[in-house]
């Protein structure tokens, strides 16, 4: 091979060589971009890091920060116990309350050792038992409890309710598991609650003091004025009769609203729900409405579809209620004209319309209409007498009936009341069984005492009686009671409640635990007081009925008729 070749060969291996180099650098620079991006992504990252590092640990800080001031300021008494029952962690107002200087006096001191202090024997029990129940089931426990947590003498109403709480592990700490106690103070709302329920039992007192009253001499004025109209009388006697017993149920009338309104206040209205002769009702709507709307000059027009049942069954006593509130305001506020009542059936209800000629309600006023104690237009009305109660009763009862009451009126005009409620089928043979005890009834042969302390409620009772042909024995007092029963056997025995000296409820404890012949004897209770849940009073202190005063002939008559034997009831033709 020549120098020439020789030379030219060396040249082509050194490019060759000079081309791998430069492949080779430009392979290093690739691999040196490459790790320059990683290292500036890993910069980042740790950069990254430590950025998000300090920002959880200010969101640390801060979050600390405001559990302590979550502890400080909360008004509630919040624990912590762990599963053992040691303190773990408080609020301030714990510490507070029972002058506890710092929480690390408490810390890890089991609640049986720190709770005794401020707890009785019974609610410290109480609580252990919650404790107990949490730990087993899982669930929330609450419990009301008195506590003296200063130790001042006067105890707290505390809501408390306990949780549990699972055991957590978290990146910088472990949260302990345990229990969560819950301290809210209802004092205030306790005392509230108290003085509200000792001004209801004071207007409770008021009414049953008030029915008494009012109700003892109108038994004497009713029961009297009953006899003296099945005597012979002439017409300007009749008439005087008329008026008294008119007023002395107008009476009456505002007395019952009173107590029934109670009675819806507090939620303790009931229906007392049977089989009744619906158009016997309406006829006698119709008899004891038509009179009084003659006397005023008004005309009376009553109307029922063929459509309409003979009998119903629902609360008659409630329904009849209704209907004459409404015939009483129509008859009330209306000068001239008519009133209308027409009763007819449709789809299943039951629908009564009470259309008057009166004065009319203005449009914003027919709002507050059934609001109890509302009169309106009192300066036209000034001469008319209520309570203002009947319409916000009748309103509640067409409710708890299923129904509802309603009115249109135009002002000046007149006024239509629309009433609806359910109707429900009668049972006939029962319906037939009320009709047959409605009727009176001779029973001669019948033992029966009378104690009351006012003498004219005995004459009124005799009187009564008398027309089933009995003659009662007479007690003024319950000593007199019990020296008779203990010599006669009675069938029954009428037992006025409100005595002096001893009462009906002790004179019939007496007898039912000494007397060898009445032990068993009806005794029906005798009251003017009638508020709400006195019938149940009476049954629970071993009386078997009860009557209130004024005594209604026909709650006589059913009561005679159902607790009398049946060998001593004579029925009249």
């Amino acid at each position: 091979m020549s120098e020439h070749q020789v030379s030219s060969a060396n040249a082509k291996a050194l490019q060759e060589e000079v081309e791998s180099l430069k492949l080779e650098v430009t392979r290093l620079k690739r691999e040196l971009k490459v790790s320059k991006n990683f290292l500036d992504k890993v910069t980042k990252t740790v950069e990254a890091k430590e950025a998000f590092g300090r920002v959880m640990s200010a969101a640390n800080a801060q979050q600390r920060a405001y559990t302590e001031l979550l502890l400080e300021n909360c008004p509630s008494i919040i624990l912590l116990l762990d599963s053992a029952g040691r303190f773990v962690l408080s609020t301030e107002t714990f510490l507070a309350e029972t002058s506890t200087h710092n929480f690390d006096f408490i810390k890890n001191l089991h609640y049986k050792t720190v709770f005794p202090r401020y707890l009785d024997e019974e609610s410290m029990q109480n609580f252990e038992n919650a404790i107990v129940e949490v730990g087993t089931t899982h669930k929330p426990v609450f419990l009301t409890e008195w506590i003296d947590f200063s130790r001042s003498g006067e105890s707290r109403y505390y809501s408390i309710e306990l949780s549990g709480v699972d055991g957590k592990k978290g990146a910088d700490a472990q949260v302990t598991a345990g229990v969560l106690v819950v301290f809210v103070d209802l004092t205030d709302f306790m005392r509230e609650k108290q003085r509200a329920e000792a001004a209801n039992s004071a207007k409770s007192d008021f009414l049953a003091a008030m029915s008494h009253e009012i109700r003892t001499p109108m038994n004497a004025i009713l029961g009297m004025s009953e006899m003296l109209d099945r005597s012979p009388l002439n017409a300007e006697q009749k008439k005087y009769l008329s008026d008294i017993r008119k007023s002395s149920k107008s009476l009456l009338s505002i007395i019952n609203d009173i107590l029934d309104f109670s009675k819806v206040e507090a939620g303790h209205m009931d229906l007392v729900e049977t089989n009744f002769d619906l158009q016997n009702l309406l006829d006698g709507l119709q008899s004891m409405f038509l009179p009084l709307f003659d006397a005023k000059g008004l005309a009376f027009e009553y109307r029922a579809e063929d459509n309409v049942p003979r009998a119903a069954y629902g609360d008659e006593n409630r329904l009849r209620q209704i209907i004459t509130n409404l015939l009483s305001n129509a008859l009330k506020y209306t000068r001239e004209g008519k009133v209308r009542l027409y009763v007819r059936l449709e789809e299943d209800m039951l629908l009564f319309d009470v259309e008057d000629t009166g004065i009319g309600i203005r449009p914003e006023d027919q709002e507050r209409l059934f609001n109890p104690f509302e009169q309106l237009d009192l300066r036209k009305n000034r001469n008319v007498v209520g309570t203002g109660l009947g319409l916000a009763i009748s309103n509640n009862l067409c409710r708890m009936m299923g129904g509802r009451l309603w009115v249109e009126s135009v002002y000046g005009e007149g006024s239509v009341f629309y009433v609806e409620i359910p109707y429900v089928p009668a049972d006939g043979e029962a319906l037939q069984e009320a009709v047959e005890d409605a009727k009176e009834f001779l029973a001669p042969g019948a033992a029966v005492l009378v104690v009351d302390d006012i003498e004219i409620n005995l004459a009124v009772a005799e009187a009564m009686l008398s027309i089933f042909e009995i003659t009662p024995d007479l007690a003024l007092d319950g000593p007199e009671a019990i020296r008779l029963s203990n010599g006669k056997k009675y069938d029954i025995i009428f037992m006025d409640h409100m005595m002096p000296g001893m009462d009906g409820l002790e004179t019939t404890k007496i007898i039912r635990d000494r007397s060898k012949r009445n032990r068993e004897s009806i005794i029906v209770a005798l009251t003017a007081n009638a508020i709400e849940g006195m019938k149940e009073m009476f049954l629970a202190n071993q009386f078997d009925e009860f009557l209130p005063k004024p005594i209604d002939f026909a709650a006589l008559n059913q009561c005679l008729r159902k607790c009398l034997p049946a060998e001593l009831i004579q029925e009249t033709q």
